[in-house]
Formats: structure tokens, sequence, C-alpha cells
């Protein structure tokens, strides 16, 4: 029995293979939409990108910002983080448009404590003689070819045997010595030629007794003879004719008043009608002993083995005397062994004993010297 079959059962027999559904207009909504989708997709993707760089950007600034400021603030105590010395009379102010790299950095300055208090100086010095390379004295620049003569007496001072029993320095100058990287400082008294050095005072020798002097108290008897001396040391370092050593004179003939050095010497010791003025002390290395430097009123200066006598109260056995000219000198007593400009020195034996020192071509100095 064939019962007519309803319509939607008709529909459902043909199934959707029989009437298509995926039709060119649903296709092209759907590709439509994909493509809006991926569009998206893209711009997300770009904004997140320019986000990271930004970031990237804001940390590399910060950094650079924190560089640059810690440069110019620089460690405590400012200088662009450059330590400076400790003492603080060596403190620096740049001016204010001074960049760091360009302040100069300011030396350490110290006061010369020895390491102890006795044996050689050399060996307690906070710094070897060899790495100075200035030696100032108040606002005086040492000349280089005079150095030898403070750094040659740190160097030979005995501690013990130059020790002073004095406490305290009359008149404080300071001597400081420059090396490459540090000042060092030595307290210096030059009424009594004493250093101060670690709370004790010590006798420097009479080269620099007459050096310091000639610094310190220009015009005083001492800077004088000092300038006599170091003049005739330039003009023998530049002495071409030597010393001629094919003749020398007698004794008696090179002579003061009609006594020798020696005589001199032991006459100084007794004398008690002429009182001296002590012009101060000094340590003589070779002997290791305290020495004075006395003037007496009657012209004569006793130093380290030589008498000098300052004026004409004393003449020689040729009748020469301070004030007399070359050509005196020449007429009266004859050639020198060592003729200089301004010093002409005489052999008494093997050594140069008898000296004269010339000023403006007459006698300033006589001197008889004692040698080493």
């Amino acid at each position: 029995m064939n019962e007519k079959q309803p319509e939607w059962y008709r529909e459902l027999r043909r199934g959707p293979h029989v009437q298509p559904t995926f039709t060119r207009e649903k296709k092209e909504a759907i590709v439509r939409q994909a493509d809006a989708l991926d569009r998206g997709e893209k711009r997300r993707r770009r904004g997140r990108f320019r986000l990271s760089w930004a970031a990237v950007s804001f940390v590399v600034i910060a950094v650079i910002v924190a560089v640059a400021f810690r440069e110019d603030v620089g460690a405590p105590g400012g200088n662009g983080g450059k330590g400076l010395a400790p003492d603080s009379s060596s403190t620096v102010t740049p001016s204010p448009d001074a960049s760091p790299s360009s302040t100069p950095i300011p030396k350490g300055q110290f006061f010369v404590i020895p390491s102890r208090q006795d044996g050689y100086l050399k060996d307690a010095l906070p710094f070897s003689t060899e790495e100075v390379k200035k030696i100032w004295v108040k606002e005086t620049l040492i000349p280089q070819d005079r150095m030898y003569v403070i750094l040659q007496n740190l160097n030979g001072l005995e501690m013990t045997k130059a020790a002073s029993a004095d406490k305290t320095l009359s008149e404080e100058s300071l001597i400081r010595f420059e090396t490459a990287d540090s000042v060092y400082r030595i307290p210096y008294d030059v009424n009594t030629n004493e250093y101060l050095l670690g709370g004790r005072r010590y006798y420097a020798d009479d080269q620099v007794m007459l050096l310091m002097h000639g610094i310190l108290q220009p015009d005083s008897k001492l800077a004088q003879l000092d300038r006599m001396f170091e003049q005739a040391r330039l003009e023998m370092e530049s002495h071409e004719g030597g010393i001629d050593d094919s003749f020398s004179y007698k004794g008696e003939r090179l002579t003061v008043a009609n006594k020798s050095y020696n005589e001199w010497e032991q006459l100084l010791l007794l004398r008690s009608s002429v009182q001296p003025t002590q012009l101060g002390h000094y340590y003589e290395d070779a002997v290791q002993a305290v020495g004075t430097v006395a003037e007496y009123s009657d012209g004569v200066m006793q130093l380290n083995r030589s008498i000098v006598f300052l004026d004409s109260n004393h003449a020689t056995q040729d009748g020469l005397a301070v004030g007399m000219s070359k050509e005196e000198v020449m007429q009266k007593l004859g050639k020198p062994n060592l003729q200089l400009d301004s010093k002409w020195s005489y052999k008494i034996g093997d050594y140069l004993k008898f000296h004269l020192y010339f000023d403006h071509n007459k006698i300033k100095y006589i001197e008889l010297s004692q040698p080493l």
C-alpha cells in the first residue's frame, strides 16, 4: 500500500548533497572575513613591536644619563672621582668651566718623620734622595747644580752624632723635596743651622749653612762668602787649564800674620782678648762631630777646615792683604797654581792651601784651608 509521503520527508531524502549549501556568495564572505582577521593581527603585532623598541630606548637613555651623572659628580670629595692628597694644604679648587680630566691632581705633602732615631738619616727617610726632582726653600727653587749640597748632607747625617739638645726652632723655614708624586717637608732654622725631624733637631753641615744663609739672609757675611765660593766652583767646572803642578811655594810665604792654618786653629781655641760671635753649629760627616762657625772682631772667621780673613788687619809675609789688586799680587807673590777669574790658589807641598778671592779685581778674602 502506497501512502503519500509528507513533504518534509521528501526533502530529507534529497539530503544536503542534492541542493548545495556552500554557495559562491558564502565563500566570498568567508574569504573577506579571514582577510579582515589577518589584517587586524598584523596591526596588533606592529603595535607590540613599536612598544618593545620604545621600552629598550627608554632603558638605554636612562643608563646614559646615570653614567654621565656619575662622571660629573665623582666619588665623595669631588674632583671627578679622583682622590685628593692627605694633606689639606694640597687641596685645589678647579675653575667652574674646568672638566674633571683637565684638573691637575695635587701632590701629597708630608712632614718628614724618620723611621728611627739612630744610624744614617738616608736609611730612615720616607723617600730616596735619588728620587728628588726639585728642592724649594720657602718660595726659592734651589738650582739643580746645588741640590747636591742638601741631598749629600741628608745622606751623610748620622742622627746620633748630629743630634741637638735644643727643643724648639727659633725661626722655622720649610725645605720642600719634590718627587714624582709627593712633596716632603723638613723645617729648618737658619739661625742655628738645624733640621727638625720627628720632634728632634739635628745639625746640618757647613755647606748647607752657607747655602741657606745665601737664600734666607742674603745680606749676611756668610751669604757673601757663599756667593764667592759658588762663583769659584762654577768657574772651576768650566776651567780648561787645570792646576799647574810644576811648582809650589814655601810654607812661610803663604802664612797670614806669620801663622799657618794649624797655628791659627790653635790660637783661636785659646783666644780670650777677642771674643767670637758664634754664627751657628754644623755637623761634619768626615769626623762625625759638631763644630762651630765663629766670627772674631778683628776680621777673622773660622769655618769648617777653613780660616777666612775678611779685612786688612792681617797680611802675608809679602804684605798681601784684603783690598789689593791682582797686579799687586802678581808682583809681590807671583803666579798661582790655579788661576780663575774670581779665585787664585797656591800650593804648599802637594795641596792647594792658600787662596785669594777677587771682587772687581781686588782681594775680597784671604783663605787658609786644611785639605781633607
